[in-house]
């Protein structure tokens, strides 16, 4: 595409956060490249924003496809100058409990996701100059119990995204990472349905138990993409969380009187068969 147009490409943009984030780009004049697993949702949403949005379905699991999708972006539009990877799953489980299947298909969808989009799209954002933002977590920092694939990936996530950032430091492109706290999205919405998540999540200390509007993720990405910012988080509270991230994870303090009772929810919802909480999130 000529005339300057910047290209966005954003994984998980059926619904929830990554669909928000392909229209507010689109809104500032971007042409995006909406790519999730939700074919019929993507191209829906694509043909509400115009002839400058086109879906691809793809799962960010399979190099083949995605990598195919980004060279379909670039094909379309001529560049890419923004990638944003923010497809990603979760479960509640306590470690002792869980399949390793199941925790190999978290870190498969949340960090392999990102490692693969940045392997398709780093030779493009290197012409371009471009921006790479990788959707990581509070989960990260806080290590909340229940929840250990889901924050091992993002804590994963967090690290791949600062090492990039490092390798491609001299390169002119950019990269940030997005922490949120628990949103109005799908995944949590999902994860409510747990017992053991909900009685662990309204029993957290002051702003932690709280669930924001999927808009203030929305809003902060976007702004993201346009400060090229290293750091990308909301609300402004998780600025205290992760600054007091060393003296956070690994304490039990916070969690120790709430273990008995998160175990016997747990081992109620254990007679059930897994289900992925799957939010093409961002995180």
């Amino acid at each position: 595409m000529a005339n300057g147009v910047k290209v966005a490409v954003v994984t998980g943009a059926a619904r929830g956060i990554g669909a928000g984030v392909a229209q507010a780009l689109a809104k500032k004049g971007y042409a995006v490249a909406l790519v999730g697993l939700e074919g019929d949702l993507l191209r829906q949403n694509a043909k509400a924003l115009g002839e400058r949005a086109i879906a691809f379905e793809a799962d960010v699991t399979d190099r083949l496809a995605l990598g195919n999708a980004v060279e379909g972006a670039r094909e379309r539009f001529g560049r890419i100058d923004v990638a944003i990877s923010n497809a990603g799953i979760g479960n509640y489980e306590l470690i002792r409990d869980m399949a390793p299947e199941n925790f190999a298909r978290v870190m498969d969808v949340n960090v392999g996701g990102t490692f693969n989009l940045a392997q398709a799209t780093l030779p493009h954002l290197l012409e371009s100059k471009g921006y790479f933002l990788a959707v990581a977590s509070i989960a990260a920092a806080l290590a909340p119990p229940g929840f250990a694939a889901y924050g091992a990936s993002k804590a994963a996530t967090e690290a791949f995204a600062n090492t990039l950032r490092s390798e491609v430091s001299h390169s002119g492109v950019d990269v940030g990472v997005a922490y949120f706290g628990w949103l109005a999205t799908d995944l949590v919405k999902h994860a409510g349905e747990h017992p053991a998540f909900t009685y662990m999540r309204t029993r957290l200390p002051g702003p932690l138990k709280k669930i924001s509007p999927m808009d203030i993720a929305v809003k902060a990405i976007t702004a993201g993409v346009f400060g090229r910012k290293r750091r990308v988080m909301s609300p402004g509270w998780l600025r205290l969380i992760l600054s007091l991230r060393w003296c956070m994870p690994g304490n039990p303090a916070m969690f120790k009187p709430m273990m008995p009772e998160i175990e016997r929810l747990c081992a109620g919802e254990a007679k059930r068969a897994t289900v992925f909480i799957s939010d093409p999130l961002r995180r």
